[in-house]
């Protein structure tokens, strides 16, 4: 009979652990006495690993920029291109410019101008050269007619876009040196007052004043009548208008963003001394 296997009446077995395994669970224990000490120098090195690399900021110190070094914005033109009717219409918004009249032939357009367009219409009277309309440059009176309804009031930096034959504004515009000329009336507070009864076609343009209280140039690259031109500009957010010198050879140019000078209309410079033009300039500050 296999001792290993059955037991007799008068034997009994011991139920245990043999000597190996209980060399085997002492073992056992020295490890785990020996892993507390490691994760006490696993934690001390992550903590010294960690205030190596996690720095608190530093406080940065804005940079003052002196007062002298301050430039005024850009000064510039921006271009805009619609389509209102059927009619082509090209919108000249300036930025941060100031409105003047000009008198006099401009051969040579100055850096300081970012857009300009001839402005009063001329014509000829006892052989000689004028302004149609009423005319006050820089508070001298130059032409005292009613021809026209609109007109266009400069007083310092302020522009006004009228629709009336007569005006306080062209008194104050000699008794404040400021700048006074009549055009066709084209739109008043957002209508068509255009009182110009000829279906002739041309090129036009016009002195604006937008919805939104901006100043523009807004003309045409086809031939369409007073009436229609109109029309287009009321629908094109126009709130006051009046017509500019807008013939083939009108003189037009506007500086970009970036520096580039469009210019439209003659070149040939065989226009008279009373030739005039509403531009703008930069400010005085920006002056070369």
């Amino acid at each position: 009979m296999d001792r290993l296997d059955n037991i007799g009446e008068n034997e009994i077995r011991i139920i245990g652990n043999s000597p190996v395994e209980q060399r085997e669970e002492k073992r056992n224990r020295k490890w785990l006495w020996a892993i507390p000490p490691i994760l006490i120098l696993l934690a001390v090195l992550l903590l010294w690993a960690r205030g190596c690399t996690d720095q608190s900021p530093k406080q940065v110190q804005p940079t003052v920029v002196p007062s002298d070094s301050i430039t005024e914005k850009d000064s510039y033109v921006v271009m805009e291109d619609t389509t209102i009717n059927d009619i082509r219409l090209r919108r000249f918004i300036p930025v941060n410019a100031c409105p003047k009249l000009r008198v006099g032939l401009v051969k040579e357009i100055p850096d300081n101008l970012i857009l300009g367009a001839m402005a009063a219409d001329y014509g000829t009277y006892d052989n000689r050269y004028e302004v149609v309309g009423a005319f006050v440059y820089q508070g001298e009176l130059r032409s005292h007619s009613k021809s026209k309804y609109g007109f266009c009031a400069i007083l310092k930096d302020t522009l006004v876009i009228g629709n009336a034959l007569a005006t306080s504004f062209f008194e104050k515009a000699i008794e404040e040196k400021g700048d006074f000329f009549r055009q066709h009336a084209l739109v008043s507070e957002g209508k068509v007052v255009c009182k110009v009864l000829s279906k002739f076609e041309a090129l036009r343009r016009s002195l604006c004043r937008l919805n939104d209280g901006r100043l523009c140039i807004i003309e045409t690259d086809m031939r369409v009548t007073f009436s229609d031109f109109a029309e287009a500009l009321c629908k094109d957010g126009v709130s006051d208008a009046i017509a500019l010198a807008g013939s083939g050879a009108a003189v037009r140019w506007a500086v970009d963003v970036k520096g580039r000078r469009f210019f439209t209309g003659a070149d040939e410079y065989d226009f008279p001394d009373v030739v005039n033009y509403i531009v703008w300039e930069k400010p005085h500050s920006e002056k070369k």
